[in-house]
């Protein structure tokens, strides 16, 4: 019997006895529950499900961590809501992390508390630099942007990094596609190599002074120069294939991002929306040994998407979850 066998099967039996009709509780995913009616029907039941699953997050177990679009402040829909997403889900990345309103903080806090959920969010290079490319494409001829992308960088990454204190985010996704080097002329390689380091290093320091928040890599490791030795201080490094069509091309980009020497830190992610590649698909995939390792993590990008499958409330990704960690047969 697995770990997750082992914390839940004694919760699973008894809450069974009590909601044979509920759906949620008929699929193979480890943690789907009707919160309400357990709690309502059994609180001290649930509690002690809830005690389970905060320990099954100490476990050993594939990671999942799922990026949640958090843009509408007046939910109409519960797949607006961070206390549907499955259970299973160990981390969930907010889309949008600033100007939270009191029903998102009090969501957070209570995944975060009850079910031993962290909360995270991404700050990604390549969007500030497109933004300030814009700014400057977009800036009257009579009045040009007089700020430097460096100074930009340095303004915008400081904001962005202090959201994690002000709203008590768990930590931070760094996203860093780059280019590479071998395409870029001297003067080029230059100014590419300042403003990695600007970024990397205002990034590493704010992780010396935040030891105890989670740090993780989103792109294409291989197109860091100096910056490289970020990855030896990030919990996952994960690359992305949001836009692969089949476990091959996913393969393929795992053996460009030159991961390997990472042992099992590294993790994928792929986009729910993709129908090129199926949840089902992308679990069967990373399951399996890639260079001889197995992947420590997955990712699951536009997660509130799959809310209305056919069948049950998040049925591509529960299904994924439960290849990924089988639980009781």
């Amino acid at each position: 019997m697995n770990s997750i066998s082992k914390l839940m099967v004694g919760a699973v039996w008894a809450v069974g006895a009590l909601c044979t009709a509920c759906s949620d509780w008929t699929d193979t995913e480890a943690f789907t529950v009707n919160e309400t009616n357990i709690q309502e029907q059994n609180p001290d039941l649930y509690a002690r499900y809830l005690a389970n699953l905060r320990e099954y997050r100490t476990t050993s177990h594939k990671w999942v961590y799922a990026w949640f679009d958090n843009s509408e402040k007046k939910p109409y829909s519960r797949a607006h809501h961070l206390t549907d997403i499955p259970d299973s889900i160990d981390v969930v990345s907010l889309m949008y992390p600033d100007k939270l309103v009191k029903s998102e903080m009090q969501e957070i806090n209570q995944i975060r508390e009850d079910k031993g959920m962290k909360v995270i969010y991404d700050i990604d290079f390549d969007q500030l630099k497109t933004i300030y490319n814009n700014m400057v494409n977009e800036a009257p001829e009579n009045e040009p942007v007089a700020m430097e992308f460096r100074q930009f960088l340095t303004d915008t990454l400081a904001y962005s990094l202090s959201l994690a204190n002000k709203y008590q985010y768990d930590g931070i996704c760094i996203k860093y596609k780059g280019r590479l080097p071998i395409y870029m002329t001297e003067e080029e390689k230059k100014e590419y190599k300042e403003n990695e380091n600007n970024f990397i290093n205002m990034v590493n320091d704010w992780k010396e002074r935040n030891p105890e928040k989670m740090l993780l890599f989103l792109g294409n490791p291989e197109n860091l120069y100096e910056g490289v030795f970020i990855l030896d201080k990030c919990n996952t490094i994960f690359v992305s294939g949001e836009t692969a069509t089949s476990g091959s091309e996913l393969s393929y980009i795992l053996a460009q991002s030159y991961l390997l020497e990472y042992g099992q830190k590294y993790g994928a992610v792929a986009d729910v929306k993709n129908t090129n590649l199926t949840m089902q698909a992308f679990g069967q995939w990373a399951v399996q040994q890639h260079f001889e390792n197995q992947l420590d993590a997955v990712g699951v990008y536009n997660v509130a998407s799959d809310y209305y499958s056919s069948g049950y409330n998040y049925k591509n990704v529960r299904e994924m979850i439960s290849i990924l960690n089988p639980s009781v047969k």
